[in-house]
């Protein structure tokens, strides 16, 4: 193990504990420990104006991960590489009825890799400042909670704007229930800490750092033939992207509905239009640069996956039970997340089915990873209890 940082020596802190946070779980943080003093100045700023404690907020969607709007784009963060300096600059909120937490969650992966947008979030800070009308392709970190929760079906969401909500409003919201207690547990500094990011703090560098950038620049080269596209056929049923992601599923019911329509001009030129997209997003999807993130993302957890596997078979093995239970209820949520698409057809469209075969190999390699999780805890706590 690697030695502990002098500044953390001794240091109590608040990490997650995995198997109590759930997904549609909200999370709401304040910038009070960053290095920074302009980040805490920011955060300062916005916890006043809006009369609240909070100045950012995030949402779980499969565990172990979190998702959350930042001035780059929505993208996400694992929960297992989190903490908290001081509990009171965090607060997690759960909305009672699962099955609409779980429609949150899933709903919140949509907003993978969209934009940030400045002049919203200061427009739903400052009071008597009118929504904007420009449309539901960018977002802040508030207004993706309350945009998902809305679309999930939570009636308490269905009158509020999204783009007017803040952090103080889903603070203040008697919606939520407050289970900061349970969810973040007091633990001493571990020893990776330093590669851990603060949610209060300083974020650690990881290498899905500009994933969201590079999947705008996917989805800003997707959007012009896709805005043609509804442009010539304005009585389209199917819903246009506002992401990349959301560009995959729509390409796959594009090309389906193409290839149903009778052979005539008409359905030819629109069958040769859905190709364009379908091929065009094919070539960003194999141009191997988010895929390289992941593999590099994939080797840090693999590290971590040998070292506790290593660890097992010493007598005195640094293995945590609760961290090797949460993994293992994280990992099956991803398993059960990422193959919900499997079920989707194919052999209509190229991007769709590269993304399907992708998903499989993640698949795989997260049974890979459930098994190792399992084989640690059958050999370090044989009599573990298991939810």
């Amino acid at each position: 193990m690697k030695e502990k940082n002098p500044r953390y020596n001794g240091l109590w802190v608040f990490k997650p504990d995995l198997t109590k946070l759930r997904p549609g779980d909200v999370i709401l943080t304040r910038n009070a420990e960053a290095s920074s003093f302009k980040g805490k100045r920011r955060s300062d700023i916005i916890a006043k104006v809006t009369r609240g404690k909070f100045s950012h907020a995030l949402i779980c969607t499969a565990l172990p991960t979190l998702i959350e709007a930042l001035a780059d784009g929505v993208s996400n963060i694992s929960a297992q590489n989190c903490f908290v300096h001081d509990l009171k600059h965090v607060r997690v909120l759960r909305y009672p009825n699962q099955a609409i937490a779980r429609a949150a969650a899933s709903e919140a992966f949509k907003f993978f890799g969209k934009e940030y947008s400045v002049q919203a979030a200061l427009r739903s800070v400052l009071p008597g400042v009118p929504i904007s009308d420009s449309g539901d392709d960018k977002t802040f970190c508030s207004a993706l909670v309350a945009a998902v929760y809305r679309v999930a079906g939570a009636p308490e969401f269905a009158s509020i704007h999204p783009m007017k909500t803040t952090p103080a409003t889903l603070e203040k919201s008697a919606h939520f229930a407050d289970v900061t207690s349970d969810v973040f547990v007091s633990v001493l500094s571990p020893s990776n800490i330093e590669e851990m990011s603060a949610l209060d703090g300083d974020r650690a560098v990881s290498p899905m750092a500009g994933q969201s950038k590079l999947l705008n620049s996917y989805y800003a080269k997707l959007s012009v033939p896709i805005d043609e596209f509804f442009a010539q056929y304005p009585t389209l049923t199917l819903k246009k992207p506002t992401s990349f992601f959301e560009c995959l599923p729509f390409i796959n019911s594009a090309c389906i509905a193409a290839n149903r329509l009778p052979d005539h001009p008409e359905a030819n030129k629109a069958r040769e239009q859905v190709r364009f997209i379908d091929d065009l997003a094919f070539e960003l999807l194999l141009e191997g640069k988010w895929q390289a993130m992941m593999k590099a993302a994939q080797a840090i957890d693999d590290e971590g996956m040998r070292y506790s596997l290593e660890e097992s078979f010493k007598a005195d093995p640094d293995v945590n039970l609760a961290d090797t239970l949460g993994m293992i209820k994280a990992t099956q949520d991803q398993i059960v997340s990422r193959s919900s698409i499997l079920i989707d057809p194919v052999g209509q469209s190229h991007v769709w089915d590269e993304w399907v075969r992708m998903t499989h190999e993640a698949v795989s390699e997260l049974n890979t990873r459930l098994n190792v999780l399992n084989e640690v805890l059958e050999r370090v706590f044989p009599s573990a209890t298991r939810d």
